[in-house]
């Protein structure tokens, strides 16, 4: 993740994590359901990796999901891991490693599930390109990457409507002028936000021949990118 100031501004949130991220992310919880819903039903998944954990609040999710897979977490955010790991209790498939996802490094074929929530953003284009081909690499040949997380708007009169859309539900939700400004301060300093298509686009390239955006709400966009492609029937 390219600035140690993220780490430090979470860690500040660490215990009312979850009360402002509702308050401040219009249809939170529908993006996560959207991020578990759209994986393919029936699909067995024994070993999971999460980038940028947060507090556990998809980890949870995860962990209910499949709870016979192994689980790996990644996050800056020591408190963060801290608070991640006590929610998930006496796991012993469970494990934390405190550490910038932009610069982690697994095996080839570690993982049948890559997952994350507003969390990629933080890096800089570059980053996200590098991050999806090693994504890939960390991939098994049938395995998945999806994640939920910010889009630009293709234009700049798109991305502004989105950004006064947002502030209006944020308001409306309960959000102060002060805290929509920390975000905004927040946002300047360290998210990097690139377009849907461009990010689809990437995916591609980094070799996942499938990629879709199931679920898009203003700048919050669920993105899935397969590595192998299924012939699916038609609709009767």
């Amino acid at each position: 993740m390219s600035d140690p100031d993220v780490g430090q501004f979470f860690d500040a949130l660490t215990g009312e994590y979850t009360t402002v991220i509702e308050r401040c992310f219009p249809r939170y919880q529908e993006m996560l359901w959207a991020l578990l819903d759209y994986l393919p039903e029936g699909r067995r998944f024994d070993s999971i990796l999460e980038l940028g954990c947060g507090t556990g609040n998809l980890t949870s999710l995860i962990h209910d999901a499949f709870p016979q897979a192994a689980l790996r977490v990644v996050d800056v955010s020591k408190e963060s891991l801290d608070v991640c790991r006590s929610r998930l209790g006496a796991c012993d498939r469970f494990v934390c490693d405190q550490n910038d996802f932009g610069n982690v490094e697994y095996s080839s074929g570690s993982f049948d599930l890559v997952v994350s929530s507003i969390a990629i953003h933080h890096l800089e284009s570059a980053g996200k390109q590098s991050l999806f081909r090693r994504i890939n690499d960390w991939l098994t040949d049938d395995g998945i990457l999806c994640f939920a997380d910010q889009c630009a708007g293709a234009t700049d009169d798109l991305n502004a409507r989105h950004m006064q859309n947002w502030k209006l539900c944020s308001i409306k939700a309960g959000s102060t002028e002060a805290e929509w400004e920390m975000w905004m301060q927040h946002q300047a300093e360290s998210d990097h936000h690139d377009t849907l298509v461009d990010q689809l686009d990437w995916l591609q390239a980094a070799g996942f021949p499938v990629v879709d955006c199931p679920w898009r709400y203003l700048l919050w966009s669920v993105i899935q990118a397969r590595k192998q492609r299924h012939e699916t029937g038609g609709v009767e």
